[in-house]
């Protein structure tokens, strides 16, 4: 009992972190007995402790920003919404002198991600059981040098596209969290989200445009491209996939 409170209480605190109107407790914590519910028949839930030290949920002082566990003279490298982490494992590979940190929700994906990492005996990767837009609670200012978002969900119908990851807003919270001279790379297979993230970027003087395409495979920048899940399997479906890098200005 103890234990489902505290991912309550977790759950809770992270889902009101940086929002102005905050909303029932009472509605957010049925909410969330429901999925603790779900979680009761997951397996992966349990499975979750055996990589405590790859996975974080929250840290032993009960908070969860990473202030004083980040090393400042290693670059660090973010990839939101990491899926089962086989981005994260090649991308750590070939830079090792990088840490690395993805965000993700779900739990079997985690368990795999973080057995991935322990089978190839990769210590520079840390996962975080957390929304991407959740970001801001975990991260300090000024200490990313990548910020890696691929394939997120486009909510194509326009009624919809307001729970898109990629607004303005967000936009500004990821200039707060990179550092002077850092990147935004983003990649999706919706032509759509990609053109509203380009005007969005434009728009803005926070983010500079330094390379783009809307089709990746067959452009100059395949060579040095780490390929996602999704993103092979759009490959072999003959999908282009839309890609853009930032730089970080007015820092």
């Amino acid at each position: 009992m103890t234990k489902i409170l505290n991912i309550l209480l977790n759950s809770y605190q992270q889902l009101n972190i940086g929002r102005t109107v905050v909303e029932n407790p009472k509605t957010i914590l049925l909410n969330e007995m429901r999925k603790l519910l779900g979680q009761a028949y997951n397996p992966y839930v349990a499975k979750l402790e055996d990589h405590c030290d790859i996975i974080l949920t929250n840290l032993e002082d009960g908070t969860n920003c990473l202030n004083d566990c980040l090393d400042s003279s290693r670059p660090l490298i973010v990839d939101l919404g990491c899926g089962a982490g086989n981005f994260l494992r090649d991308y750590s590979m070939v830079s090792p002198e990088c840490d690395f940190i993805g965000f993700e929700l779900r739990f079997k994906r985690l368990v795999k991600g973080a057995a991935k990492f322990k089978k190839r005996d990769i210590k520079n990767i840390r996962l975080i059981r957390a929304r991407a837009e959740d970001i801001g609670f975990w991260l300090p200012d000024d200490s990313v040098s990548e910020v890696h978002i691929n394939f997120p969900d486009p909510w194509p119908k326009r009624r919809h596209q307001k729970h898109r990851l990629l607004t303005s807003q967000y936009l500004k919270l990821l200039h707060m969290k990179l550092k002077k001279g850092g990147n935004l790379i983003f990649k999706t297979d919706h032509q759509d989200y990609f053109l509203s993230v380009m005007e969005m970027i434009e728009q803005q003087s926070l983010l500079k445009l330094v390379e783009y395409s809307d089709d990746l495979h067959n452009s100059a920048y395949r060579e040095q491209n780490i390929a996602t899940e999704f993103e092979m399997l759009f490959k072999g479906q003959g999908c282009p996939v839309y890609y853009l890098k930032t730089v970080v200005q007015g820092k």
